[in-house]
């Protein structure tokens, strides 16, 4: 029964990445029937739908849930659920109850070392909410330390998805020596693997374009654009950037 619920749930999860809400609510329905009263199982379907409503824009219906994933899968003792619960409710929350939750689940994971591979994903929720307000100096050694989290840890590709951020926060601060630097280093890493790496060409664009250098800019903003440029979720909701972008392409 528990396989089925995953298994639903997980299901469901693709559903509402793909935009199929209804269909995806249909089988939390199902999942909700056989998790029964276990607090692990019905953590498991609180937080999947909540990550439905989320995923909707319908953050008032989330974070409820979230709540009640959080309740129930520290009753089960579901210490990776529970770290996840409080991530999502940093996502869904202001500003301050981002840093609080994100706080709130740093201190759980510290306390139950099963829960360890959240710790990654929650500095990088402190780190954009610190970003978000401004803060950047509060969110750059945030930041710096989800790269040592993922170094840590072998994890090549979320590493350089976390050194990206310290890349757009160097920038924001106006360092944009040290961002060009460590955007090159990280754009070189992500070649040899075989990654596009569409984000850290537009921050080299934006980076070579601060310095002066409109041709590097110009050719790192190519790069990005061929990529994002037919990204559809860049295209519909990143409209300024795009246009950005095409600006330095020329």
């Amino acid at each position: 029964m528990a396989d089925d619920v995953s298994n639903l749930t997980g299901e469901a999860r693709q559903l509402g990445l793909a935009g199929d809400f209804g269909t995806a609510h249909q089988l939390i329905d199902r999942a909700t029937l056989l998790a029964g009263n276990d607090p692990a199982r019905r953590a498991t379907c609180a937080i999947e739908r909540g990550r439905l409503y989320n995923s909707a824009g319908q953050r008032d219906l989330a974070r409820p849930l979230f709540e009640e994933a959080w309740r129930l899968a520290r009753e089960a003792r579901a210490h990776i659920l529970a770290a996840d619960a409080a991530h999502m409710l940093a996502i869904v929350g202001t500003p301050d109850d981002a840093v609080e939750w994100t706080a709130i689940g740093l201190a759980y994971v510290g306390e139950h070392p099963q829960a360890e591979p959240w710790r990654g994903p929650l500095l990088n929720n402190l780190g954009w909410s610190y970003f978000d307000a401004g803060r950047f100096d509060d969110a750059l050694p945030v930041f710096e330390q989800a790269v040592a989290v993922r170094q840590s840890r072998g994890q090549a590709r979320e590493m350089r998805i976390a050194r990206y951020a310290v890349v757009r926060t160097l920038r924001a601060l106006g360092r944009l020596e040290e961002a060009r630097r460590l955007a090159e280093e990280v754009a070189r890493a992500a070649e040899v693997d075989g990654d596009q790496a569409p984000y850290i060409h537009e921050e080299l664009a934006e980076c070579h374009a601060g310095l002066g250098d409109m041709n590097r800019a110009r050719s790192s903003a190519r790069r990005a654009l061929a990529v994002l440029g037919d990204d559809p979720a860049f295209v519909s909701q990143e409209a300024r950037r795009l246009a950005r972008l095409r600006d330095l392409a020329g």
